[in-house]
């Protein structure tokens, strides 16, 4: 993957974590518990990504 399409991610995880206050539905507890633990898994998963954590990506050989 990208290290732009992993920045992107960490955003969408960012959102997630804040949209049970934006979208005002935090006073369903199952919606919004739900929402802040998936983007936290999305966020640090892409966060490891794009800083170069995991497998590296093998370079093409140029002729």
């Amino acid at each position: 993957m990208s290290k732009t399409l992993n920045w992107l991610l960490v955003l969408v995880g960012i959102w997630l974590i804040i949209a049970p206050w934006v979208l005002n539905f935090s006073d369903n507890p199952g919606a919004m518990w739900n929402s802040i633990i998936f983007g936290v898994i999305v966020g640090v998963i892409n966060l490891v990504g794009s800083l170069g954590g995991g497998k590296k990506e093998k370079e093409e050989p140029t002729v």
